[in-house]
């Protein structure tokens, strides 16, 4: 299991196969193993060398319970430190939902290290509407745990499937809050002014039945480079959850992305 330490903790990433190097970032409650899962791993590492990094407070990585270790430009640093670890200068970078907020953090502040984005589920506008009323009751139900959590969730929308109910449950809540919390505090739309200058190709998917949908749109034509792709009666999780909808996407914006490689060359 290889670890890598950034900002006094221990950050652990799986790596899967030879090629150019992709690195792949989940949302909360998830882990590095959930690409896999999907089955996200074993298509993509027929092409790529997939990296899986378990965000700090998720998986086998550290889990402080102090807001203040939380925070994008900490979790873009932790994929810098995974990437100096490896000896790896560019990559290609896929985040969902707080993955995504990572990815146009490395756009902004790390754009060396980036070679093209994908952005799934995320958007960098100010909470607003369901979309803050849905932070706000998982900071609330967090404080009385993961099953509080994971209830309130289902409650809210849908059961989940049995596999990814066992897996949130699994989590560390009092992490989770300390996560939340900083999330909370950075979705003030401040990021929206850093994408004019993220010079990074960067694609954004999103379902349109997520609450931002329209917002997504909107940060894609911000970005000089920006591809918008809308996923069709989708919700947040499932931007995630089906596979066979959003690889054909992402397949084909990399494609091009090489091609472009090839011809400035």
């Amino acid at each position: 299991m290889p670890y890598v330490t950034n900002d006094g903790l221990r950050i652990h990433y799986q790596v899967e196969a030879r090629g150019e190097p992709l690195v792949l970032y989940h949302g909360l409650t998830g882990s590095g193993e959930r690409w896999r899962d999907t089955g996200y791993v074993q298509e993509l590492a027929k092409t790529y060398q997939v990296i899986l990094i378990d965000a700090r407070g998720h998986g086998e990585s550290d889990k402080p319970q102090d807001p203040p270790a939380y925070g994008r430009r900490r979790q873009a640093a932790d994929v810098v430190a995974v990437l100096d670890d490896l000896g790896i200068d560019v990559t290609r970078f896929w985040g969902h939902s707080m993955g995504g907020d990572v990815a146009l953090t490395l756009g902004r502040h790390h754009p060396d290290r980036v070679r093209s984005l994908v952005v799934a589920g995320y958007s960098p506008f100010a909470a607003a509407g369901d979309e803050a009323a849905e932070m706000a009751a998982w900071a609330a139900d967090l404080h009385g745990g993961m099953i509080r959590f994971v209830a309130g969730y289902e409650r809210r929308h849908s059961a989940l499937p049995e596999d990814a109910r066992h897996r949130w449950l699994a989590n560390d809540g009092a992490a989770l809050a300390a996560c939340v919390a900083t999330m909370i505090a950075e979705s003030d739309g401040a990021q929206v002014a850093d994408l004019p200058s993220i010079e990074t190709p960067v694609m954004l998917l999103v379902g349109t039945e997520e609450p931002f949908a329209g917002q997504v749109h909107e940060a894609a034509a911000l970005l000089p480079h920006g591809v918008f792709v809308p996923l069709t009666g989708l919700d947040h999780v499932q931007t995630f959850f089906r596979s066979d909808l959003v690889l054909p996407h992402v397949r084909d914006f990399f494609g091009r992305d090489r091609d472009r490689t090839r011809t400035t060359v």
